[in-house]
Order: structure tokens, then C-alpha cells, then sequence
């Protein structure tokens, strides 16, 4: 049966490898065009840049921002469309190395306006093999002092 069957399948790769091949299609050679979004501008065009220098002049450390001051920017701020946004969050700080402006303005805004559930979030809960292990070891320490105090009893060190 086995020997019989095995010729069957290979029946139809014998037909696949002595056909032409019928299906012809041509081959578009078309290199994918590149869109530059990098987009270069001054900072006249973009006023909130300008303001920007100035807020942080006036407030070189980020902890020390008045709520205040930082309302006054931040209106300024969201004022501003997406794309201005998006360009003016990769812009850098220029007061701290290695900062951009929309890390410090995120820094601004988890300050004053801390999101509530990722606080609860980042509060360490222990699970449950860490429970079991604390509660194994109080469990052991107390069985000691009590096995401890049984021995001295019957010593009669105690009374």
C-alpha cells in the first residue's frame, strides 16, 4: 500500500517541473519615494520658543516653578496646535543637558496635577509567596520563644 501511494503524490511534481511556466507577471521596479517631515525653523517662527528662553531664565530650577507661573505657560502652551506641539516638545531644554522641553512641561504637569490611579499603582502591594514566607518566619520565631520558655520551665530556671 505504502509503495503505491508514494508514487501518487509524487505524480503531480513530475506534471509541476516539465510545465512552462504560464503565469507571467512584470516586474515593477519602483524605488518607495522618502518624505522628509524634518522640518527646520527659527525660533520667530515659533513665538513660544522665544517665551520659552525667557520662563526658564526667570526659573532655572524646575522644582522651584510657582503653580502659578507654570498655569501662565501652560495656557500659553495649549494654545499651541498638535504639530506646533510636537515640535516644541523635541526641542531641547537648553538649561538642563539631555532634557526637552515636553519632559520638564511633563514634569510640570505630574507635579501639580498627579494622576491619582498611577499613584495608588506605584504603591509596592506584596504578593502572595511574600506573605506566606512572612508569616512562615513569625510563625517559626514564635514557636521557638515558646519551645524555649517549655525547656527553661521544666529546667526549672523559671517558675
Amino acid at each position: 500500500m505504502k509503495k503505491l501511494f508514494l508514487p501518487l503524490l509524487l505524480i503531480p511534481m513530475l506534471f509541476g517541473a516539465f510545465s512552462k511556466n504560464i503565469v507571467k507577471t512584470d516586474v515593477i521596479d519602483v524605488k518607495t519615494p522618502e518624505i522628509s517631515c524634518a522640518i527646520r525653523r527659527n525660533n520667530s517662527e515659533h513665538p513660544f520658543l522665544d517665551y520659552w528662553a525667557e520662563f526658564r531664565e526667570a526659573h532655572p530650577s524646575v522644582c522651584d516653578i510657582s503653580k502659578e507661573d507654570y498655569e501662565a505657560m501652560y495656557r500659553i502652551y495649549s494654545s499651541l496646535e498638535k504639530e506646533e506641539k510636537e515640535y516644541i516638545n523635541a526641542q531641547p531644554d537648553g538649561f538642563e543637558e539631555g532634557y526637552t522641553i515636553g519632559q520638564v512641561i511633563k514634569t510640570l504637569v505630574n507635579k501639580y496635577y498627579p494622576n491619582q490611579q498611577k499613584v495608588r499603582e506605584e504603591k509596592q502591594k506584596l504578593d502572595q509567596s511574600s506573605i506566606i514566607v512572612i508569616a512562615t518566619v513569625v510563625a517559626l520565631v514564635g514557636a521557638t520563644a515558646i519551645s524555649v520558655l517549655y525547656i527553661l520551665k521544666n529546667q526549672k530556671v523559671i517558675k
